[in-house]
């Protein structure tokens, strides 16, 4: 088993079924990977796990991650965001404080290379 690189990845993504592929696809690179399902909650989970990488959706039931990426990186200093979203975004997120954005449907692969 390859030996696990990071500590904690948190994924902020209202589909329960991202969020576990996600999960499964990078679970030999972190210790700890866990799920929020909103914005509100991605916040609170950001503020107490202090995460390496937050994996950041972008259109939420409480908001748009767009419009959260300074916030996450305030609460969780030293995390790098990568937003994902089906919506053509990306410029808007890197001028928004993303590291990268990767296009939903997520490609495996590249997000692989990303982290």
């Amino acid at each position: 088993m390859p030996k696990k690189t990071n500590n904690t990845l948190l994924i902020v993504d209202d589909e329960p079924d991202v969020c576990l592929l996600l999960k499964r696809a990078l679970s030999a690179q972190y210790a700890q990977i866990d799920c929020a399902y909103s914005l509100a909650e991605g916040m609170e989970m950001a503020a107490r796990l202090s995460p390496d990488l937050i994996v950041l959706d972008n259109n939420l039931p409480d908001g748009y991650g767009i419009n959260q990426i300074r916030s996450f990186k305030n609460t969780a200093r030293s995390a790098k965001v990568v937003m994902i979203s089906a919506m053509d975004v990306e410029e808007d997120a890197m001028a928004a404080g993303a590291d990268d954005f990767l296009e939903k449907p997520v490609s495996l692969s590249r997000l692989r290379s990303v982290i």
